[in-house]
């Protein structure tokens, strides 16, 4: 028998979507599935991406999607956070439609593949890693075809079953990055999103992300983006970038760019050529960086050329104020550099900055989590976030957790406003108020809330940052 890969055989009604979730206070277009419906739709499928956050649907609505849609494949993009609601997801579409094909990919199932697939027996397939080519795959394959080992080994980064065995195709990372095209940006206008960015605050509206890369080459032991993008970092060339913010800005009436990379100021020269290009196109933009860059990767020119092209604010992972918890998570950062270099950004430009810090690492006691509230409150940094440390699965830090905890994963756990049992050695309960304390003495200054205030640009934004506040403060 002829095991090569089938052409498309019919075009397929796809629907890629977010889960409900109770709390979502960040509300963006979704990029990933953006690049996928873009797959997708060059292999002439009909794609329709939705997401909850933005239409404000409910479970009812949901359930009429799915009874209505008359979908041939859905695939649902998820976070570990998010483990319930995809359960809920998949029951409805196995009650109202139990002949679609269903997808689950995302981050979660990228760092554990074996596991999201034996929790979740509704789900046909998953994917690991970067999706594009192994779904568009996928969706060339006949119904017969779908159920033939032969032709499901050779779709890429598949995770499929062969009898009571969970099988995870290989799937390199895209090295052209270019060749993916644009997201499917007319599926997911960014105006049709209420101002609720990442970054939470957006200067001009209306703002849409973008990257500019993918993978991570550093070794962070809390961080699972080597488990989705691999440690190989690639980039996209400036023309690319500039051509995507172009259409964003004359298309989609864009006004503000958010740059989700993890490395964007990975490659100083290109980093440089950017900004220089972005300025000389005078599209009055404005840009900003939350999703956070490396300390060690800036300089005085970078940070000035960045200003200079409409930068107006970024993010920057320092995550403990100790030396000793500092190499622990393998940051390769101290505190003296971590001071050197925020107090740089402030003395050679006006940028707003935010401290990422993570409360609760293993080992980490409260005296040290006591040095890292007051590390934040010492540097000038206008914005902070407090986290609760995770063992991210895919991260270093997950597979110590597994092998300590075996099958007795508390899921319930994995949000950043809770505690993750076993993992730290303080309680739960003192982890959570030293987290509230840590933004009580942060934000509960004059100087820092007038300056966060002063920043808001929409009473949607303050109401926003409202929300956040008290979602921190809320749960236990």
């Amino acid at each position: 028998m002829d095991h090569q890969a089938p052409g498309l055989t019919r075009p397929l009604k796809v629907l890629l979507y977010k889960p409900i979730v109770q709390v979502r206070h960040a509300v963006l277009p979704p990029l990933g599935l953006g690049y996928l419906a873009r797959a997708l739709q060059e292999e002439g499928h009909r794609v329709t991406i939705c997401d909850p956050g933005r239409n404000r649907l409910d479970w009812q609505g949901f359930a009429r999607v799915v009874r209505e849609g008359c979908f041939d494949l859905a695939g649902v993009q998820m976070f570990t956070p998010e483990l319930a609601a995809v359960q809920r997801h998949l029951d409805l579409w196995r009650e109202f439609s139990p002949d679609t094909v269903l997808v689950v990919g995302g981050a979660h199932v990228s760092g554990d593949p074996v596991g999201t697939m034996e929790r979740f027996p509704q789900a046909d397939f998953g994917f690991v890693g970067e999706a594009e080519k192994g779904l568009a795959a996928l969706a060339r394959l006949a119904a017969p075809q779908r159920r033939d080992p032969a032709f499901l080994a050779e779709v890429p980064g598949l995770v499929w079953r062969q009898a009571s065995e969970v099988r995870i195709n290989p799937n390199p990372p895209v090295q052209d990055l270019d060749s993916l095209g644009f997201p499917a940006w007319e599926l997911m206008p960014p105006a049709s999103y209420p101002v609720a960015p990442h970054g939470l605050v957006c200067r001009q509206a209306p703002s849409a992300p973008l990257v500019t890369s993918r993978g991570c080459p550093f070794g962070c032991t809390f961080c699972a983006t080597r488990a989705v993008a691999t440690r190989q970092f690639r980039q996209r060339s400036v023309g690319d970038v500039l051509a995507e913010i172009g259409l964003l800005a004359e298309s989609y009436g864009v006004r503000e760019i958010h740059i989700e990379d993890d490395n964007f100021t990975l490659r100083r020269d290109d980093v440089l050529e950017f900004c220089e290009r972005l300025h000389q196109a005078r599209l009055g933009l404005t840009l900003a960086l939350p999703n956070g860059v490396r300390l060690d990767t800036l300089d005085a020119e970078v940070l000035q050329a960045m200003e200079r092209a409409g930068f107006h604010s970024l993010a920057v992972g320092i995550e403990s104020g100790s030396d000793r918890v500092l190499k622990l998570i393998e940051k390769s950062l101290s505190r003296d550099l971590i001071a050197e270099k925020v107090h740089l950004i402030k003395k050679t430009t006006s940028l707003s900055v935010t401290g990422f810090f993570m409360l609760g690492y293993p080992t980490e006691t409260e005296d040290e989590i006591l040095q890292s509230i007051r590390f934040a409150k010492e540097l000038p940094l206008d914005h902070v976030t407090f986290t609760c440390c995770m063992p991210l699965p895919g991260s270093a830090l997950w597979e110590e957790y597994r092998a300590l905890r075996g099958e007795a994963i508390p899921w319930e756990d994995f949000f950043f406003y809770r505690a993750v049992e076993g993992l730290s050695e303080l309680p739960a309960a003192r982890l959570r108020a030293l987290q509230q304390r840590a933004m009580r003495e942060f934000y509960l200054r004059p100087r820092v809330l007038a300056g966060a205030l002063g920043r808001m640009r929409s009473w949607d934004q303050v109401a926003n940052a409202f929300g956040r506040l008290v979602e921190l403060f809320r749960r236990t």
